[in-house]
């Protein structure tokens, strides 16, 4: 009898931690469809679309989600992760949002060229990927583009783009990450299009 009470009163607490932890939660980015039928505009001829390494700050090389408070401070969240690094979900939503934009034409990675040659090549920095307590999603890059035949000519651009969160969770902000990132896929596509030749 004096076993089972000692057994009982170890066992309590361990069984009240174990009900009482909060679960955790994995997000994922997610590709987005462009709205404007138009960007899926088809070339006079193939092009392939080089989407080198992206370049990622390291303050977002954590799996916690991040809520920034200010230009100082962020918030980690405990219980609401990324369910994979959240540089390669960046490189894999950003290369088929591309894909969907420039189709018939291909937007690859290093590896998958296969020998075939770019024809025109992307470098993109992301200086900024978070939402603030104002429930804004934010992303900041800098990137450049410059095509196999000119390469001595590379264009260089920046851009912050900005999409609210509709609701005070950790599912909305990350939808709107997402759409930040197809936003500047819009961006890029349209950008680049002109230059498939090389001219």
């Amino acid at each position: 009898m004096t076993f089972k009470k000692i057994f009982l009163s170890i066992s309590l607490p361990f069984l009240l931690v174990a009900c009482s932890t909060p679960s955790t939660y994995f997000y994922l980015l997610k590709a987005i469809e462009p709205e404007n039928i138009q960007l899926k505009k088809f070339q006079s001829e193939p092009i392939i679309v080089l989407v080198n390494p992206i370049k990622f700050p390291e303050y977002l090389d954590r799996p916690q989600i991040i809520v920034r408070d200010n230009d100082y401070k962020f918030k980690l969240s405990k219980n609401h992760r990324w369910a994979e690094p959240l540089k390669n979900e960046f490189t894999r939503v950003f290369t088929k949002n591309l894909n969907s934009r420039i189709a018939p034409d291909h937007a690859v990675m290093y590896s998958e060229l296969n020998g075939a040659k770019a024809t025109i090549n992307l470098s993109i920095e992301v200086l900024r990927l978070d939402v603030n307590t104002e429930d804004q999603a934010i992303l900041s890059v800098n990137w450049a583009y410059w095509t196999e035949k000119n390469a001595e000519k590379t264009i260089r651009l920046s851009g912050e783009y900005d999409v609210p969160v509709k609701d005070k969770n950790y599912q909305s902000r990350t939808e709107a990450q997402s759409k930040a990132i197809a936003i500047f896929t819009d961006y890029v596509a349209k950008t680049i299009r002109p230059l498939p030749n090389g001219h």
